[in-house]
């Protein structure tokens, strides 16, 4: 039954954090990424009173706007065209999408059934990821905007659909699309990825103080770090070690051991392919010395200051509260989340 005979409906899809394997995994090793309890949620209510077609906000954007059905089809043509223009080489990965509510339009209208809808849909998509942080925004986006629009227009989304669906709609943010990402966002739990194929990991439960901690946003994108680590270490044979520690790394999670020396060799690793700013490198040690252990998690920086995400491991939370104060970082503790993309009440 679509969700167009209810007053109202919402989605949330979370956030992720990669574990281990962030940049190895490009050379055939493992990698291990976790959903985590911070969500984009999106809401859809039916206007019965206006004419058919779309209202959408992005309040945390402060951004709005009333398009046609016509309109919203034609965004999908639009970024359609620009896609194959990157692929042509006419346009960089950043330049496909022009603003942010081009990708939440480009999810909605791949949903839109061969009519146009006889209703006008009010959407709203909100965030609590920080935007270029680690943490899987665009595809948490797609995600759960792809999962409210379809059980709207009358489709069911199995988890499999909704993944191959969010990772062909990211591919609009990064010029592909995240195979990391849109797998841990739409299944939920810990997720590994080994020779392009992603998959849940049963039975795998995250126990003791995990932290997200925001570095600050990295001036280099992912592209540049993926490009200068292939030029210094393509060839190494450094990628066994990330192997092993991934796998460290993964028994201790399931089997609920402990895991700082596994995650202190991981990011020594990190700072050995280059992708850990110095001030970020000082703040792991400053968490080793307090007993604990802490990682970049993501593609890391190769400039700056900023580093992104990374996480911070067998520390209490008021020590790790006086260090990231002592940095001028922000951090949360991570709660699992384990149903991925969903609809909610």
């Amino acid at each position: 039954m679509s969700l167009a005979n209810q007053a109202s409906a919402v989605s949330l899809a979370p956030g992720k954090l990669i574990l281990s394997g962030e940049h190895a995994v490009v050379y055939g090793a493992p990698a291990l990424a976790l959903a985590v309890a911070r969500h984009i949620r999106s809401q859809c209510s039916i206007r019965p009173d206006a004419a058919a077609g779309l209202s959408w906000s992005l309040p945390d954007l402060q951004q709005q706007g009333t398009l046609s059905w016509v309109d919203v089809r034609a965004q999908r043509s639009l970024l359609d065209n620009r896609f194959a223009e990157f692929e042509a080489g006419k346009l960089s990965a950043a330049e496909i999408l022009q603003s942010p509510q081009q990708l939440v339009l480009y999810c909605l209208a791949l949903c839109l059934p061969e009519s146009d809808p006889a209703c006008h849909l009010e959407l709203s998509v909100s965030s609590q990821l920080p935007a270029g942080a680690g943490m899987g925004s665009s595809a948490a986006a797609a995600a759960s905007v792809l999962s409210l629009a379809a059980a709207q227009f009358g489709q069911s989304l199995a988890k499999q659909k909704l993944f191959e669906m969010t990772r062909y709609c990211e591919r609009l943010c990064h010029g592909r699309g995240g195979l990391i990402d849109s797998a841990t966002v739409s299944f939920g739990g810990l997720v590994e990825a080994l020779n392009g194929v992603a998959s849940p990991v049963p039975d795998a439960v995250l126990s003791g103080n995990w932290f997200y901690v925001n570095t600050g946003r990295p001036v280099s994108g992912t592209g540049e770090c993926v490009e200068q680590v292939r030029q210094g270490f393509g060839g190494s044979d450094i990628w066994q070690a990330f192997t092993a520690v991934t796998e460290q790394i993964k028994t201790a999670v399931l089997q609920k051991q402990d895991a700082r020396v596994a995650v202190r060799e991981n990011q020594r690793l990190l700072e050995t392919i280059g992708v850990v700013p110095e001030r970020v490198a000082r703040f792991a040690r400053t968490v080793e010395a307090a007993g604990g252990a802490a990682k970049i998690s993501g593609a890391g920086a190769v400039r700056g200051d900023g580093g992104g995400a990374m996480l911070a491991y067998g520390i209490s939370e008021p020590e790790l509260a006086i260090l990231c104060a002592d940095f001028g970082y922000e951090f949360f503790a991570i709660e699992e989340d384990s149903d991925g993309a969903r609809l909610s009440d």
